[in-house]
């Protein structure tokens, strides 16, 4: 009788640690698909414009892009494409534009990569040969601050010369740039 028992305690043990088993495994895999679909995009899109106002009602910014891609779990979207118009403190229109741009909601910035330029949009607009460009290859936009910044190589080119450095800071609301090292310059009048 004592066996019978004994025999029956281990079997409804045995029954309930498969069962347990069976939780977990299914618990973690509807997790794993759970984790899976969250880092999937949640939408996708053609021929973005999206304009910016202050709360006076006086255009601030401008973002263009061809093609964007969001996704909702890393708070990040990335572009195709990206040119932003920035407007200064004197109104003038400032263009930052690049091959691929990701932004970040929860740092709000973006980031430039491929091919960076920034110009006046009065020179990009005028069909002329572009008389002032600032040229790298990653480039950071704080969009609160309306400052960009990069750590890679730059150039930036004018009607009478070029300067090339690395790394620079620059506020397009002052329109002020801070060159930060290996600052070379050509000036040819």
């Amino acid at each position: 009788m004592l066996r019978k028992r004994f025999l029956l305690l281990f079997c409804a043990a045995a029954v309930g640690i498969g069962l347990l088993w069976i939780e977990d495994y299914t618990t973690q895999k509807t997790q794993d698909s759970i984790d899976s679909a969250s880092s999937l995009p949640d939408y996708y899109g053609e021929g973005l414009r999206n304009r910016s106002y202050t709360s006076k009602g006086v255009f601030e910014r401008e973002f263009i892009a061809s093609h964007s891609i969001h996704y909702p779990a890393k708070k990040l979207t990335e572009f195709d494409d990206p040119e932003l118009h920035s407007v200064s403190d004197n109104g003038e229109i400032w263009v930052l534009k690049s091959l691929l741009g990701f932004h970040y909601e929860d740092l709000k910035t973006l980031l430039l990569q491929q091919d960076v330029l920034v110009t006046p949009l009065s020179e990009l607009s005028s069909g002329e040969p572009l008389q002032t460009t600032i040229r790298t290859t990653e480039l950071t936009f704080y969009t609160e601050e309306k400052i960009a910044k990069t750590d890679k190589p730059v150039e930036v080119t004018g009607i009478d010369g070029r300067l090339n450095a690395v790394g620079m800071i620059m506020k397009l609301d002052q329109q002020t740039i801070e060159f930060l090292s290996q600052v070379k310059a050509h000036y040819a009048p």
